[in-house]
Formats: C-alpha cells, sequence, structure tokens
C-alpha cells in the first residue's frame, strides 16, 4: 500500500509541475512529465496486480474452511469401563481432519469454532450404564441405559471450543464400571465442526 500512495505523491506533484511551467522550457517539460506519467502509471498497474493478487490468495485461504469430522465405534468384542475411564472407541469410520484419536478417544479441536458432538451406546447386562461427554474434564451433557436388557442410550450437544481443546465421552459412574455391547458397532461417538 505504501508503493501505492508513493505513486500517488508523485502524480499529483508532477500536476503542480505542469502548471507551473514557463513558456520557453514548456515543450520538453510537458514531454518528460508524460514520460514520468506513463513510467508511473505501468507501476502503479503493477502494484495493484500484486495487491489483487495477494487478495485472492487470501481469499482462497479462508473460501477453504477446514472441515473436521469423525465417527468411531467400539471394535468387535464387548468392554467393561471403570470409573471415569475414558471409552476408547477404536474403530474409525471417518477423521476427516484426522482430529480423532482412536487410541485414546479423544478428540482434539484443531481450529476454534462450534462443533456437534453426539454419543449413542447399547448396554450389556446385567449393569446400568452411564455415558457422560466432557471437555477438557467437565461435564457436558450425559445419557443413561438400564442394565436389565440390551438399552440404547444416546445424546447429543453443540459447544464452542478454542483450538487445543479436547472433548471424549467417558463412563460418568465414579465409583463403579459399565459394561457396553460392541458386536455390530451399536455403540458411537461422532462429531463435526458446524
Amino acid at each position: 500500500m505504501n508503493l501505492l500512495w508513493i505513486n500517488i505523491v508523485l502524480i499529483v506533484i508532477g500536476l503542480v509541475n505542469a502548471l507551473n511551467l514557463t513558456s520557453n522550457g514548456q515543450h520538453s517539460e510537458i514531454a518528460n512529465l508524460k514520460q514520468e506519467f506513463k513510467d508511473l502509471t505501468r507501476n502503479l498497474t503493477a502494484a495493484l496486480n500484486f495487491i489483487q493478487a495477494e487478495f485472492q490468495k487470501l481469499n482462497s485461504k479462508l473460501d477453504k474452511s477446514q472441515t473436521v469430522a469423525f465417527s468411531a465405534c467400539l471394535g468387535s468384542s464387548g468392554r467393561i469401563f471403570g470409573p471415569h475411564q475414558s471409552i476408547e472407541f477404536d474403530s474409525v469410520i471417518l477423521n476427516e481432519g484426522r482430529a480423532y484419536d482412536p487410541r485414546h478417544g479423544i478428540f482434539r479441536a484443531p481450529v476454534g469454532g462450534i462443533y456437534h458432538f453426539a454419543v449413542s451406546f447399547l448396554s450389556s447386562p446385567p449393569g446400568d450404564s452411564w455415558i457422560e461427554i466432557v471437555r477438557d474434564g467437565q461435564q457436558l451433557v450425559y445419557t443413561f441405559a438400564a442394565g436389565d436388557s440390551h438399552n440404547v442410550g444416546s445424546t447429543e450437544v453443540n459447544v464452542r471450543l478454542e483450538a487445543g481443546q479436547d472433548v471424549w465421552c467417558r463412563n460418568a459412574f465414579t465409583d463403579r464400571t459399565i459394561p457396553l455391547h460392541s458386536y455390530g458397532k451399536y455403540s458411537c461417538f461422532s462429531g463435526h465442526i458446524i
């Protein structure tokens, strides 16, 4: 932008000089001013082209919003999770943006924004199952499924995250285990940026 202003100032100075011409050297001075005007016009055009190219680069980066989405389910065998243990949904269906870590069952927001998370699960008798979705260890929402049969629990939440914040599911009980049924991918955790 500084180059643009310098060129504009030079044009104005040139025009002022043109008005102050004396009749003796008028023709040669006009020829010089015409050449300066052409040079300034060429420089301004180059500066504008550069600015437009930079603007387009920035705009293309903004248009390509980062895709962040994942879906993962429990693997092929039923599991029992200890008190407040995180649930590792290790059978990944989708992990666009690679923000979900199936080894630990944790999603880490790569960018700030509004995210949607959902969990559904099938309990395994004989125990009740409570699962909560947490952000950095703080409960956001929870759901329950009675353990008298194979019952389903599910919940969803929209939440604002800053880049680097973690979201995961865990056993909501602090004093007992929960059994989850995983055959057929009945127990799944999903999330995406809105």
